[in-house]
């Protein structure tokens, strides 16, 4: 499967966004046929050929979801862009289906989430009527027309005193979904993005899930840091104590990926920075 109208893209306004360069790569290699753009405010200098730059301005925590949502658009040239990061990428392009293109955003389902209006977090959303899951951003299918769709329909950040739900993808998959889907805009159910990426796993709701259908994966607590090298941000007792996360790291080690533990989170026992805390073990 040819991936023309494919561009795999990385944000990065506080840094070069060299340490993006290995899911870049690995992503394109994966989808046969599609570019690959680094966004940054310097080019690192290790960019391979295969890989275009273009500057931007510096971006802050809150400044990166205002470009995500109003600015992304005009770098992009083809009808779709995949969203990756250095701790999200694709695991295996095998396992892309053709109807992912029919859908105008698609991410992970991600720990966030809303039941009656109220942020729901660490999967608590789950089993809840009427709930709605946020699709993150760090890795997620948007098509070009999605991405132009806030400027075209003047259509701004809904206020959140909560960071999540400022986040884009909060605001693209959960606050403002009902008004992109009254203009046509087409977003994927849960169940298709379940096939399509992970963040963390949830209980119940990856009750029995085959990590062997996963397109993709975001998570803070993983980064790719070197061709199929794999550092992992949580230390051993964090690892145990997360739900499922043993699984998914065997699954990685299973299809080929070495697996480092950063040394300072194992000492310190601390978490990745901005990392979601996963639902634990009970």
């Amino acid at each position: 499967m040819r991936h023309d109208r494919l561009t795999i893209v990385s944000v990065y306004g506080h840094n070069s966004g060299a340490s993006a360069i290995p899911s870049i790569v690995h992503s394109m290699q994966q989808l046969p046929g599609s570019r690959g753009l680094l966004l940054s405010i310097e080019k690192p200098n290790n960019l391979p050929d295969s890989v275009a730059w273009k500057p931007i301005c510096a971006l802050d925590y809150k400044l990166y979801s205002v470009f995500m949502m109003h600015c992304l658009y005009s770098f992009i040239e083809t009808d779709y862009c995949l969203v990756v990061q250095d701790d999200g990428w694709v695991l295996d392009g095998s396992r892309w289906k053709e109807e992912y293109y029919e859908y105008d955003y698609l991410g992970a389902p991600s720990h966030c989430g809303v039941v009656q209006d109220q942020l729901a977090l660490h999967f608590t959303w789950y089993g809840k009527a009427g709930y709605r899951c946020v699709q993150n951003g760090g890795f997620s299918l948007r098509s070009r027309r999605f991405c132009e769709a806030p400027n075209r329909h003047g259509l701004a950040h809904r206020d959140s005193n909560d960071i999540h739900g400022w986040n884009e993808d909060a605001q693209l998959s959960m606050w403002l979904r009902p008004a992109f889907e009254s203009w046509g805009y087409k977003y994927a159910s849960d169940e298709v993005a379940r096939d399509f990426a992970i963040e963390y796993v949830a209980p119940g709701f990856h009750q029995g899930f085959d990590f062997r259908r996963l397109v993709g994966h975001h998570g803070q607590s993983r980064k790719l840091v070197a061709p199929m090298t794999v550092r992992v941000l949580l230390d051993s007792k964090q690892v145990v104590n997360t739900y499922g996360e043993r699984s998914f790291l065997d699954f990685l080690q299973s299809i080929g990926y070495t697996l480092e533990l950063s040394h300072a989170h194992e000492q310190d026992g601390t978490q990745a920075a901005d990392a979601p805390v996963p639902a634990r073990q009970t």
